[in-house]
């Protein structure tokens, strides 16, 4: 039987039976120089275009399992989880980021015995019956009118929002968007007086 011909790896320039087997210093080197010389804009748009992969991606077999034991039990905390699932914390932690990117938990940090720790809970799904409605187009309000005076289509702070603030101006608890949601929830219609808010703002 003829031996199997040596490959060659083009960084290091050393033989191998199996290349592929091979964890080369020098391309570790070389990569980890290039992802150094990348700015902070280039490596903020790769987290963005990885987390845009993620939120829309099909869940894994290991992330389906996390996501059926979170289901049967509610709510379970982390230090639990993590010896149900036999996952390490790593492995865990990454899992658990997929499935609160995707909206199918909610993780809040809790004191547990005097430390913090990550309590999850389950997001049920909801059926939502969509119904056909008439569009007026000669009204220029039409779109408004569709989405219900949803505040976002019209809120002169929406340049300004994002998940990183710590104030109103961010969509996990904008005062806003909650008063619309609860007006809506009651079959009125809600107006946001911007007008007053800015006011407020800069005063």
């Amino acid at each position: 039987m003829a031996k199997k011909k040596k490959e060659v790896c083009p960084y290091c320039g050393k033989s191998f039976v199996y290349l592929s087997r091979h964890k080369c210093k020098v391309k570790e080197r070389i990569e980890g120089s290039e992802e150094s010389d990348k700015s902070e804009s280039e490596r903020r748009i790769e987290r963005i275009e990885e987390w845009k992969r993620d939120f829309s991606r099909n869940l894994k077999k290991d992330e389906k399992n996390i996501l059926d034991i979170i289901k049967n039990h509610k709510k379970i905390y982390f230090k639990e989880l993590m010896e149900i699932s036999g996952k390490n914390r790593n492995e865990l932690d990454n899992i658990i980021d997929i499935l609160s990117l995707q909206s199918r938990i909610k993780v809040s940090r809790e004191l547990v015995d005097a430390s913090w720790t990550k309590h999850i809970s389950y997001i049920e799904e909801i059926d939502i019956d969509v119904k056909d409605i008439k569009v007026d187009e000669s009204d220029k309000n039409f779109i408004i009118e569709i989405f219900s005076y949803q505040p976002c289509l019209i809120c002169p702070f929406a340049n300004k929002c994002n998940e990183t603030n710590m104030d109103n101006l961010n969509p996990h608890h904008c005062i806003w968007l909650t008063e619309w949601i609860h007006t809506l929830m009651s079959g009125e219609k809600y107006l946001a007086n911007f007008d007053e808010i800015e006011s407020e703002s800069s005063e």
